[in-house]
């Protein structure tokens, strides 16, 4: 039932959200630039302490000299008066787009470290200043996840939101926030225009607020303590939204809005309004075509493959003879994929199945027809008889496909990328988005693998393969390469 409140008691209730907001919007400032000292701190106590490292002597009247200042502490003052002055403690941001803000924070405040490393000439140690910055780039995203951790056990970082809008992606939207410590948006509310709309079974949680009175609902939500509104809706543009976000304005609740596109390269959308005008340009371009990436993405591949290479030999060898042992054969299995342009490769595998593999599958067709039409709907089996002992524990470690390295120095691969796929895949499955595949070289891993892998459906994959392409960027292949290092750790969704 609404609440109707004189225009006295509105502006007083809009007061005190807006304090309230306030006052979390400090300390939650607070609390991410404690969580960056502390790990300025921490470097420092355990890498810098008794080195011989970067310091600044200022010579005061009379030619004294000052005590020595330690240039890595005040880069660290520096560093959180920018990043404080830049809106970064008080910016809600998901966790990887802030790291990426971060690490590049990071690299430029080590410019002085680094400067005066190379013009003292042999003066400084450069091991702990080489190691502080870059314990530095995982400490600080890091301690700042944890300060939210802390804060919400507090009540200081969640903001209580509503989500407005029911359509077919509102699960999906309402998942991804629950997700999201980093953003901070405590979902409660779910406000429908219509009262009979379906509404799904796993938003039954959320409190309920249906009314066409815009007014009405910015009343009751903001009586119960929301402060923030996430609109949701394939008609956002109707009457009844533009209205109800402006109520929301003047009730002091903060609207974030979430449009309906669909496979679009959204990552790379840049945003422009026409002065005097409610119109926004929305610039949509894909960068995995743009010549410079393409560069830069190449040669990091090469660049880590030889390294990998060097680091992973003992391994290959291992391997290898635990294959022979397991059953007599090749050890590196090979078959054809599709890559960049559509042009086949062999596609490199350590070999975890028996010996005639390829020929158990054909007899499948006759003797076990409920195998073999499970293995046509995703190319995968989760208990494959085929599959070796040996070959079970590469799978679920992921160690099968090092000798892919191989592919992505010969150009035929990249360390990142969507799957590598079957003509068959490639006819049936990907559809219109086969020109998009064919334009980026199939990856050693990629966002599926780090999605559920084989948890998700084929289509699942399908998707992810083509948001990937649309969206790629040099900083999303080094998240993805971080998220898989922990996967193979952890060995989730492997089969």
């Amino acid at each position: 039932m609404s609440v109707v409140w004189t225009d006295e008691a509105w502006q007083e209730s809009a007061r005190a959200a807006a304090r309230g907001r306030h006052i979390r919007y400090w300390l939650s400032v607070f609390g991410l630039a404690l969580a960056d000292a502390i790990s300025f701190l921490l470097v420092h106590l355990l890498l810098r302490r008794g080195e011989d490292l970067p310091i600044i002597v200022m010579f005061l009247g009379g030619g004294k000299p000052s005590a020595p200042i330690d240039v890595f502490l005040l880069v660290a003052v520096i560093f959180i008066a920018i990043r404080y002055l830049s809106g970064d403690y008080g910016r809600r941001q998901l966790f990887w787009d802030g790291a990426k803000v971060t690490t590049i924070a990071l690299l430029v405040a080590s410019l002085a470290d680094f400067a005066m490393l190379i013009v003292g000439g042999g003066l400084y140690a450069p091991a702990p200043i080489i190691a502080s910055w870059l314990m530095l780039l995982f400490l600080v995203p890091l301690l700042r996840q944890g300060a939210r951790a802390i804060m919400t056990r507090f009540d200081l970082w969640q903001i209580p939101t509503a989500l407005v809008g029911v359509h077919p992606r509102t699960e999906e939207v309402y998942d991804a926030m629950r997700g999201s410590l980093a953003l901070g948006f405590d979902v409660r509310w779910l406000v429908v225009e219509r009262p009979n709309a379906p509404i799904p079974e796993s938003l039954g949680v959320l409190r309920i607020v249906h009314s066409t009175d815009a007014t009405a609902i910015a009343t009751n939500i903001l009586q119960a303590g929301c402060k923030e509104a996430i609109i949701a809706a394939d008609d956002i543009q109707s009457g009844f939204y533009a209205e109800l976000i402006q109520r929301f304005f003047e009730a002091n609740i903060q609207v974030a809005i979430i449009p309906s596109f669909n496979r679009l390269p959204l990552a790379g959308v840049s945003t422009n309004y026409f002065f005097g005008r409610d119109l926004l340009l929305m610039q949509a371009r894909s960068n995995v075509q743009r010549l410079p990436w393409r560069f830069v993405k190449r040669t990091f591949d090469i660049v880590v493959s030889l390294i990998a290479m060097v680091l992973f030999a003992p391994l290959f060898l291992v391997v290898a003879i635990a294959i022979k042992r397991s059953d007599p054969g090749r050890i590196i299995y090979s078959q054809t994929r599709i890559g960049r342009h559509g042009v086949p490769f062999q596609c490199l595998k350590f070999r975890s199945m028996v010996t005639d593999a390829d020929a158990t599958l054909q007899a499948w067709r006759v003797e076990h027809p409920e195998l073999y039409e499970e293995f046509l709907k995703t190319f995968k089996l989760k208990d494959d008889p085929r599959i070796t002992k040996i070959g079970k524990w590469l799978r679920k470690t992921s160690l099968d496909e090092l000798p892919q390295i191989f592919n992505v120095l010969r150009g035929e691969m990249s360390l990142v990328g969507p799957r590598p796929v079957v003509a068959k895949e490639l006819e049936d499955y990907y559809g219109p988005a086969t020109q998009l595949y064919i334009r980026a070289r199939p990856g050693i891993t990629g966002l599926w693998q780090v999605s559920g892998r084989s948890d998700t459906s084929y289509e699942r994959r399908v998707i992810l393969d083509e948001w990937y392409i649309l969206n790629w960027s040099f900083w999303y292949d080094i998240v993805i390469l971080i998220r898989t290092a922990w996967i193979v750790v952890t060995g989730k969704g492997a089969v």
